[in-house]
This record gives C-alpha cells, structure tokens and sequence, in this order.
C-alpha cells in the first residue's frame, strides 16, 4: 500500500511582488532562506519530490497555506529464516 508524506508550508508575502516576509515549514521558521521568494521555494520543493496538492491564499493579510506530497520511502525488512539466525 502507498503511503505518503506530507509538508505544511506557511508563507506570508508583501504585499506588491513574490518576496516573502516570512516562511514555515511544519511549523518551523525558514530564516536561512535567502532567496525570498516563494516561487524559487516551490521549485526547490518539486526538485526534492514533493507536490503541491493544496492552496489557501487569505487576501486580507496575503497569507499563503501551501500543502506538499510526497511518496514515502519504507524501507522492507527480510523476514526469512536467515534474517532471523542472524538476529539471535
């Protein structure tokens, strides 16, 4: 069965432009971004495999929500009988 990983981004703009006055990732604040901008973001994000799947723009105060996708990678573990002597 697929499974997935998801990343919030929370990205507040200035007003005119696509410079970023702040941006969250999961909650946690991005201050080492120094492109600033929210486009070059997103594409870096697509370059690691993520999707954007879900957009929340709030006009009054230029607040972006931004909701990223990804395959999770699980890693499958060997249940033979060698596996096991191995462990024992």
């Amino acid at each position: 069965m697929q499974k997935w990983e998801y990343l919030f981004v929370d990205a507040n703009m200035y007003p005119f432009g696509n410079k970023l006055i702040s941006l969250y990732v999961n909650g946690e604040e991005m201050r080492d971004w120094k492109q600033g901008s929210l486009h070059l973001f997103v594409n870096q994000l697509g370059e690691e495999g993520w999707e954007l799947v879900a957009l929340r723009h709030e006009s009054k105060y230029d607040q972006n929500c931004l909701i990223f996708k990804r395959a999770k990678v699980v890693k499958k573990t060997r249940n033979t009988k060698e596996s096991q002597a191995h462990k024992n």
